[in-house]
């Protein structure tokens, strides 16, 4: 009965021929038009009765599905596949209902890729009949239903009924000359993708090594700009492919995107001029406007993944671009004259950049200007926002690498004016320690003075003028090698030598034969290579005599002095006294009033610190109790550096 039926309906004006088809049909004027609720199912439809004939236009609503409607008959002798174009509509689902069989088949731009009729397009459904056979076709051609429609009423975009049926010869040559034809912007978009790729991996790991808030948001940036690329990729590549298995987030999140995008532009604009110390009040602005998007962006991707109402997304999109533009061109105005950086010029570069390239795309891509015109060379293909945003993006790049060498500059800056800062401060402190240590010697050089004087007086008084005279000219003597000595912050061991012996020949002078003294060197210690501060030994030989020797009642008063050579580097001086010994020493001074008091010590002490803050070699003193059986006594022992080469030591001093 139904077979009977259908080759009724087949002469009817409803039914197509197959051999009648060369190599494509639209179906206006051949199919029935029935409208229904998005609800409706097939077998419901089929009960209806159709409105009308197709016509060449109809005001679709995008609250209902239209139904098309018509018989196809194979009239040939094999069988033979069609191939059915419904171009951008969102869900376009197929029924090929047959004496036995039912084929549902779907595609559409809203439709997931592993939902659809062929594996390498949204926007075909294959129809395959035996020969002879008669079957109906129902065509349901509607926008996708979002989760809560109900949110919003704006009636945008209206289903397009333009369907067309292709031969299978002619629908491969199609897709042979569209793949060829796309050949070269899917090359571009390639190459365009590749460079934001690399961009982002490259800024991701700047960002990683310095955590800077400034790498941070250019990352973002472009991170939006590869997502707003990817978004945009064809769904006949298999990146597409991939990505339309979310359709309805790939059609709604790109102006989220965006709006992201702008976003975290304007916070790396802010520091990328270092606005909040430019202009405050511009920082505060700038970044409550990029929040201002941010959270703009969020909320609009919510309400549309909700409604689906592309009513509110082409609203929103001339809407914001009208209002946007000219805020655009006033922000780069005022950058451009009341910004003084140096980054300036680069803002306003890729600015332009992206102005000129990325608002000619959007307006050829709402048929604003240039609809229908194809630019020469691959100038066509480049007419996409996403290589606007490559542009500036690569202007930025620059900008930053300018950034990164003016702060290595300032940086250079600054660490040469902390090192001459450093060096004039070192200078003058040891400037100012080689002025106490002149100021420490002015005290000490007096003081031993004044000691001799009150000898050369004492031998006058006592009469012997014999003594009186051989002191003066020992006295002499060592009196013209200090003078000849008070200037200078080292001199030879053999001087030094020298001005110790002429003391002690002054020293056993005045305590006749009962003190003894014995001055032993190294012969390993070469003396005119040996540097050492001038008078360094003579205070440590005057102590252990005046508070040593001379409180001693022993009749043998000795005195050992030695210069022993530890290693190439290193010397050790040795000043051993048979005397009383310092505790001893200690309890006269505290008991009497009329002791000699001995500033050379303290002064010498002084000059030692003075010594190793100011030259490589140190200078450590040991003094040391001697108490062996009854006998006591003192040893100072004085460890020092060795210096074998005058230059060097002056090459500190200078």
């Amino acid at each position: 009965m139904l077979s009977r039926t259908l080759a009724a309906q087949a002469v009817s004006p409803d039914t197509l021929y197959l051999s009648q088809i060369d190599d494509q049909v639209y179906l206006t004027n051949r199919a029935t038009l029935t409208i229904t609720s998005i609800d409706t199912p097939w077998q419901r439809v089929k009960q209806l009765p159709a409105l009308q004939r197709l016509p060449k236009a109809y005001a679709t609503s995008p609250r209902e599905a239209c139904w098309l409607r018509l018989f196809l008959h194979n009239d040939t002798p094999s069988p033979l596949i069609l191939y059915a174009y419904v171009g951008e509509v969102q869900t376009a689902r197929f029924y090929l209902d047959g004496p036995e069989r039912l084929d549902s088949l779907r595609a559409g731009s809203m439709v997931p890729t592993d939902e659809w009729a062929t594996a390498e397009s949204d926007q075909y459904v294959s129809l395959s009949l035996t020969a002879g056979e008669v079957a109906e076709l129902g065509i349901r051609l509607a926008n996708a239903e979002g989760v809560l429609p109900q949110l919003t009423r704006i009636n945008y975009p209206h289903p397009s009924l333009s369907v067309r049926l292709e031969t299978e010869s002619f629908h491969h040559q199609r897709v042979a000359r569209d793949y060829r034809n796309n050949s070269t912007e899917l090359l571009y978009r390639t190459w365009i993708q590749g460079a934001l790729l690399f961009f982002l991996f490259f800024v991701g790991l700047i960002y990683g090594q310095y955590r800077q808030p400034i790498y941070g948001y250019y990352f973002l940036y472009v991170l939006a700009g590869c997502i707003f690329s990817l978004l945009k990729t064809r769904a006949y590549t298999p990146l597409g492919h991939w990505i339309s298995y979310f359709p309805m987030v790939r059609t709604h999140l790109l102006e989220t995107v965006l709006w992201l995008g702008l976003a975290a532009y304007l916070f790396f604009l802010t520091e990328l001029l270092d606005l909040r110390t430019r202009h405050p009040p511009a920082h505060r602005w700038l970044r409550r406007i990029a929040w201002g998007f941010a959270g703009f962006g969020v909320l609009y991707a919510i309400l549309l993944l909700l409604t689906n109402d592309g009513g509110l997304q082409r609203a929103v999109f001339w809407g914001t671009r009208y209002g946007l533009i000219p805020l655009y061109v006033a922000l780069l105005v005022w950058v451009s004259r009341r910004v003084r950086s140096p980054l300036t010029g680069y803002v306003v570069l890729g600015n332009v950049l992206m102005a000129a390239v990325g608002i000619l795309a959007w307006l050829r891509a709402g048929g604003i200007i240039l609809k229908g015109v194809t630019l020469p060379g691959g100038v066509d293909n480049l007419m996409m926002v996403s290589f606007a945003v490559l542009l500036e993006i690569i202007v930025f790049a620059l900008a930053l690498a300018y950034r990164i060498r003016l702060i290595d500059r300032e940086r250079q800056a600054s660490h040469r004016a902390y090192i001459d800062e450093v060096e004039q401060r070192t200078a003058y402190e040891k400037r100012l320690s080689e002025v106490e240590m002149l100021a420490l010697r002015s005290q000490m050089n007096p003081h031993f003075l004044f000691n001799s004087l009150n000898t050369i007086e004492y031998f006058v008084l006592k009469g012997d003028e014999e003594k009186a005279s051989r002191y003066l000219s020992s006295f002499s003597r060592l009196l013209r090698l200090i003078l000849n000595h008070s200037n200078e912050d080292i001199v030879r061991l053999s001087d030094e030598l020298l001005g110790l012996r002429l003391y002690l020949e002054l020293e056993a002078t005045r305590f006749g034969d009962e003190f003894v003294y014995t001055l032993d060197v190294d012969a390993r210690v070469d003396q005119e290579e040996v540097w050492l501060p001038p008078l360094l030994l003579q205070p440590f030989v005057e102590n252990a005599i005046w508070h040593g020797l001379r409180q001693s009642q022993l009749a043998d008063k000795r005195l050992y002095i030695r210069i022993i050579a530890e290693n190439e580097h290193t010397l050790r001086f040795e000043i051993e006294d048979n005397g009383i010994g310092r505790q001893q020493a200690g309890h006269l001074k505290s008991r009497t009033s009329i002791a000699r008091k001995s500033y050379g010590m303290a002064i010498t002490q002084q000059r030692i610190e003075l010594f190793n803050r100011n030259y490589p070699t140190q200078l450590d003193v040991q003094l040391i109790d001697i108490d062996n059986n009854g006998q006591t006594g003192t040893l100072a022992r004085i460890n020092y550096r060795l210096i074998t080469a005058r230059n060097e030591h002056e090459s500190h001093s200078d």
